[in-house]
């Protein structure tokens, strides 16, 4: 069923849900009106569902559609995703952040700092433990100084 479903007829079918025309979807993709009806009309075939309601001025997402467009738009978020993360990888970057902060660090200052990786480094898996670093320190220093030989 989900074979011939191309990642461009996914991206024609949220442009035009997004958008609330074909014609409006159309402008958006740079692509010629009949272009994207064709390509819709193609996916609903292979899906074997409505997606739109073609009967009023507008067309109108079908029950199906609605749920669906949830799917498509996930799908495509993978897969930008995905170029992102090649892209990085291609320029050296790396795949994930794994950061370890103390229990009595302020998590509003790390929420920020984490999000200002994500902004700038969206491709990037970031992994964050909470816990007490005094446990890290234990095994390697007494507290009363440096374990000898």
């Amino acid at each position: 069923m989900l074979e011939g479903v191309t990642l461009d007829q996914m991206r024609m079918f949220t442009a035009v849900a997004e958008a609330g025309s074909f014609r409006s979807g159309a402008a958006r993709l740079r692509r010629a009106q009949s272009a994207v009806s064709h390509a819709i009309a193609n996916l609903e075939a292979q899906l074997g569902v409505a997606l739109f309601d073609r009967g009023g001025h507008r067309p109108v997402l079908t029950p199906a559609g609605r749920a669906l467009l949830e799917d498509a738009c996930a799908i495509l978020l993978k897969v930008d995703l995905m170029r992102a993360r090649a892209r990085g990888v291609a320029q050296g970057l790396e795949l994930e952040l794994a950061i370890v902060v103390d229990t009595l660090f302020p998590l509003p200052l790390v929420a920020a700092a984490l999000k200002d990786v994500r902004d700038t480094l969206p491709s990037v898996r970031l992994r964050l433990a909470v816990e007490p670093l005094v446990s890290c320190l234990r095994n390697t220093w007494h507290f009363d100084g440096p374990k000898r030989g």
